[in-house]
Protein backbone atom coordinates (compact mmCIF):
# COMPACT_ATOMS: atom_id res chain seq x y z
CA UNK A 1 0.00 0.00 0.00
CA UNK A 2 1.18 3.09 -0.99
CA UNK A 3 1.51 5.94 2.24
CA UNK A 4 0.73 8.88 -0.59
CA UNK A 5 4.13 10.17 0.05
CA UNK A 6 7.35 9.92 -2.40
CA UNK A 7 10.40 8.62 -1.59
CA UNK A 8 11.64 11.51 -1.69
CA UNK A 9 8.64 14.00 -0.10
CA UNK A 10 9.97 13.45 3.67
CA UNK A 11 13.58 14.99 2.95
CA UNK A 12 12.00 17.71 0.68
CA UNK A 13 10.06 19.01 3.58
CA UNK A 14 13.16 19.56 5.44
CA UNK A 15 15.14 20.64 2.04
CA UNK A 16 13.96 24.26 2.73
CA UNK A 17 15.18 27.57 4.76
CA UNK A 18 14.38 26.61 7.89
CA UNK A 19 17.54 23.87 7.80
CA UNK A 20 20.60 25.53 6.74
CA UNK A 21 22.96 24.08 4.86
CA UNK A 22 25.98 22.90 7.85
CA UNK A 23 27.51 19.49 8.28
CA UNK A 24 25.13 17.94 11.05
CA UNK A 25 21.98 19.73 8.88
CA UNK A 26 23.68 17.52 6.45
CA UNK A 27 23.91 14.23 8.19
CA UNK A 28 20.51 14.63 9.78
CA UNK A 29 19.07 14.60 5.80
CA UNK A 30 20.74 11.90 4.80
CA UNK A 31 19.31 10.32 8.33
CA UNK A 32 16.11 11.14 6.57
CA UNK A 33 16.72 10.12 3.22
CA UNK A 34 17.82 6.73 4.42
CA UNK A 35 13.90 6.45 6.35
CA UNK A 36 12.17 7.35 3.32
CA UNK A 37 13.54 4.35 1.88
CA UNK A 38 12.35 2.36 4.53
CA UNK A 39 8.55 1.69 4.06
CA UNK A 40 7.89 1.80 7.80
CA UNK A 41 10.18 4.66 8.75
CA UNK A 42 8.75 5.96 5.90
CA UNK A 43 4.88 5.80 7.18
CA UNK A 44 5.90 7.00 10.51
CA UNK A 45 7.60 9.72 9.25
CA UNK A 46 5.15 10.80 7.06
CA UNK A 47 2.65 10.93 10.22
CA UNK A 48 5.11 12.63 12.31
CA UNK A 49 5.37 15.15 9.57
CA UNK A 50 1.46 15.66 9.68
CA UNK A 51 0.89 15.87 13.61
CA UNK A 52 4.26 18.45 13.66
CA UNK A 53 2.33 20.62 10.83
CA UNK A 54 -1.14 20.11 12.84
CA UNK A 55 1.08 20.83 16.04
CA UNK A 56 2.78 24.32 14.79
CA UNK A 57 -0.83 25.32 14.04
CA UNK A 58 -2.40 24.78 17.31
CA UNK A 59 0.30 26.64 18.80
CA UNK A 60 -0.28 29.58 16.45
CA UNK A 61 -3.98 29.46 16.93
CA UNK A 62 -3.21 29.51 20.73
CA UNK A 63 -0.98 32.52 20.39
CA UNK A 64 -3.45 34.16 18.83
CA UNK A 65 -6.08 33.70 21.12
CA UNK A 66 -4.20 34.51 23.84
CA UNK A 67 -2.91 37.92 22.83
CA UNK A 68 -6.73 38.66 21.94
CA UNK A 69 -7.74 37.94 25.66
CA UNK A 70 -5.17 39.91 26.76
CA UNK A 71 -6.15 42.58 24.57
CA UNK A 72 -9.78 42.00 26.47
CA UNK A 73 -8.14 42.47 29.96
CA UNK A 74 -6.99 45.60 29.24
CA UNK A 75 -9.70 47.48 27.09
CA UNK A 76 -13.03 49.24 28.47
CA UNK A 77 -15.90 47.62 27.49
CA UNK A 78 -18.05 50.09 27.24
CA UNK A 79 -15.81 53.07 25.57
CA UNK A 80 -13.29 50.37 23.77
CA UNK A 81 -10.97 52.75 25.33
CA UNK A 82 -7.96 51.40 27.67
CA UNK A 83 -9.13 50.54 30.97
CA UNK A 84 -6.94 51.18 33.97
CA UNK A 85 -5.16 47.97 33.95
CA UNK A 86 -4.23 48.92 30.50
CA UNK A 87 -3.39 52.28 30.89
CA UNK A 88 -1.17 51.20 34.27
CA UNK A 89 1.06 49.23 32.39
CA UNK A 90 1.05 51.56 29.55
CA UNK A 91 2.02 54.48 31.71
CA UNK A 92 4.77 52.34 33.28
CA UNK A 93 6.44 51.03 29.86
CA UNK A 94 6.45 55.18 29.08
CA UNK A 95 7.95 56.19 32.84
CA UNK A 96 10.92 53.57 31.61
CA UNK A 97 11.35 54.68 28.25
CA UNK A 98 11.26 58.28 29.51
CA UNK A 99 14.21 57.28 31.81
CA UNK A 100 15.99 55.08 29.16
CA UNK A 101 16.06 57.65 26.32
CA UNK A 102 15.59 61.15 28.16
CA UNK A 103 11.94 61.57 27.32
CA UNK A 104 9.18 63.92 28.37
CA UNK A 105 5.48 64.14 28.01
CA UNK A 106 2.23 65.05 30.00
CA UNK A 107 -0.64 63.25 31.68
CA UNK A 108 -3.62 64.64 31.63
CA UNK A 109 -6.89 62.99 33.87
CA UNK A 110 -9.93 64.41 32.77
CA UNK A 111 -13.05 63.99 35.34
CA UNK A 112 -16.70 64.47 33.89
CA UNK A 113 -18.62 67.88 35.94
CA UNK A 114 -22.36 66.91 37.75
CA UNK A 115 -22.11 62.96 36.03
CA UNK A 116 -24.06 61.85 38.59
CA UNK A 117 -27.14 64.07 37.65
CA UNK A 118 -27.10 62.89 34.63
CA UNK A 119 -27.84 59.49 35.52
CA UNK A 120 -30.46 60.36 38.81
CA UNK A 121 -32.46 62.40 35.51
CA UNK A 122 -32.11 60.56 32.40
CA UNK A 123 -31.05 57.05 33.44
CA UNK A 124 -28.31 54.83 33.70
CA UNK A 125 -28.21 53.81 29.68
CA UNK A 126 -28.24 57.68 29.40
CA UNK A 127 -25.34 57.80 31.19
CA UNK A 128 -23.66 55.09 29.16
CA UNK A 129 -24.17 56.79 26.25
CA UNK A 130 -22.22 60.10 27.41
CA UNK A 131 -19.74 57.74 28.60
CA UNK A 132 -19.12 56.63 24.89
CA UNK A 133 -19.74 59.81 23.05
CA UNK A 134 -16.61 61.18 25.00
CA UNK A 135 -14.42 58.28 24.81
CA UNK A 136 -15.30 58.03 20.94
CA UNK A 137 -14.25 61.49 20.96
CA UNK A 138 -11.25 61.24 23.02
CA UNK A 139 -10.25 57.68 20.81
CA UNK A 140 -10.43 60.44 17.74
CA UNK A 141 -8.74 63.69 19.10
CA UNK A 142 -5.69 62.27 20.07
CA UNK A 143 -2.13 61.35 17.76
CA UNK A 144 -0.96 57.83 16.80
CA UNK A 145 1.21 58.32 19.66
CA UNK A 146 -1.32 59.25 22.30
CA UNK A 147 -3.05 57.15 25.02
CA UNK A 148 -6.63 57.67 25.97
CA UNK A 149 -8.29 55.50 28.90
CA UNK A 150 -11.06 54.84 30.81
CA UNK A 151 -10.23 55.00 34.19
CA UNK A 152 -13.37 54.19 35.86
CA UNK A 153 -16.81 55.34 36.08
CA UNK A 154 -16.59 59.07 34.70
CA UNK A 155 -12.80 59.85 35.22
CA UNK A 156 -10.36 59.04 32.04
CA UNK A 157 -6.98 59.90 30.82
CA UNK A 158 -4.95 60.68 28.38
CA UNK A 159 -1.09 60.40 27.72
CA UNK A 160 0.71 62.70 25.41
CA UNK A 161 3.85 61.01 24.92
CA UNK A 162 6.87 63.01 23.83
CA UNK A 163 4.78 66.08 23.49
CA UNK A 164 5.29 69.51 23.97
CA UNK A 165 4.19 71.60 27.33
CA UNK A 166 2.37 74.40 24.95
CA UNK A 167 1.04 72.34 22.53
CA UNK A 168 -0.51 69.90 24.85
CA UNK A 169 -2.04 72.49 26.64
CA UNK A 170 -3.49 73.67 23.66
CA UNK A 171 -4.66 70.13 23.00
CA UNK A 172 -6.20 69.70 26.18
CA UNK A 173 -8.35 73.21 25.80
CA UNK A 174 -9.45 71.84 22.64
CA UNK A 175 -10.71 68.36 24.07
CA UNK A 176 -12.24 70.59 26.59
CA UNK A 177 -14.51 72.87 24.65
CA UNK A 178 -15.10 69.61 21.95
CA UNK A 179 -17.04 67.36 24.94
CA UNK A 180 -18.71 70.42 25.92
CA UNK A 181 -20.18 70.79 22.42
CA UNK A 182 -20.98 67.37 22.03
CA UNK A 183 -24.60 66.41 21.02
CA UNK A 184 -25.30 63.53 22.69
CA UNK A 185 -29.11 61.60 22.62
CA UNK A 186 -30.73 59.21 24.30
CA UNK A 187 -34.77 58.48 24.08
CA UNK A 188 -35.40 61.54 22.71
CA UNK A 189 -33.11 63.38 25.20
CA UNK A 190 -30.50 65.67 24.41
CA UNK A 191 -27.68 65.84 26.86
CA UNK A 192 -24.90 67.74 26.92
CA UNK A 193 -21.59 67.12 29.38
CA UNK A 194 -18.32 69.87 30.75
CA UNK A 195 -15.22 67.68 31.97
CA UNK A 196 -12.60 69.26 34.29
CA UNK A 197 -9.09 68.56 33.78
CA UNK A 198 -5.41 68.22 34.93
CA UNK A 199 -2.49 68.28 33.81
CA UNK A 200 1.09 66.59 34.63
CA UNK A 201 4.34 66.72 33.08
CA UNK A 202 6.64 64.06 33.35
CA UNK A 203 10.04 62.83 32.60
CA UNK A 204 12.81 60.22 33.18
CA UNK A 205 12.92 60.67 36.81
CA UNK A 206 9.00 60.99 37.34
CA UNK A 207 6.94 58.43 39.94
CA UNK A 208 3.96 56.82 38.48
CA UNK A 209 2.55 57.34 41.50
CA UNK A 210 3.30 61.10 41.97
CA UNK A 211 2.41 61.97 38.31
CA UNK A 212 -1.12 60.39 38.98
CA UNK A 213 -1.00 62.38 42.16
CA UNK A 214 -0.27 65.68 40.27
CA UNK A 215 -2.67 64.87 37.48
CA UNK A 216 -5.53 64.72 39.94
CA UNK A 217 -4.73 67.79 42.35
CA UNK A 218 -4.85 69.65 38.98
CA UNK A 219 -7.94 68.52 38.12
CA UNK A 220 -9.86 69.07 40.79
CA UNK A 221 -8.72 72.82 41.40
CA UNK A 222 -9.91 73.07 37.83
CA UNK A 223 -12.91 71.55 39.31
CA UNK A 224 -13.42 73.95 41.96
CA UNK A 225 -12.57 76.74 39.60
CA UNK A 226 -15.62 76.01 37.35
CA UNK A 227 -13.53 75.35 34.80
CA UNK A 228 -11.68 77.87 34.41
CA UNK A 229 -8.29 77.33 35.78
CA UNK A 230 -6.77 74.26 34.28
CA UNK A 231 -3.58 73.59 35.88
CA UNK A 232 -0.14 71.93 34.79
CA UNK A 233 1.95 70.61 37.16
CA UNK A 234 5.84 70.32 36.30
CA UNK A 235 7.80 67.12 37.32
CA UNK A 236 10.68 67.80 39.95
Amino acid sequence: MGTGTGDGAGSSAFNDARFPSDPQTERFRQSLAAAQRNPTTRHLLSRALAYADESETRIVELTARIRQLEALAHTDELTGLLNRRGFDDVLRRNLLSAARYEEAGLFAYIDLNDFKSINDRYGHTAGDEVLRAVGSFLSRSIRATDYAARLGGDEFAILFVRADHKRARERAREMLRGIADLEISCKSHRISVTASLGLASYNGETCQADLIERADRAMYADKKSGGRAMRLTTHG
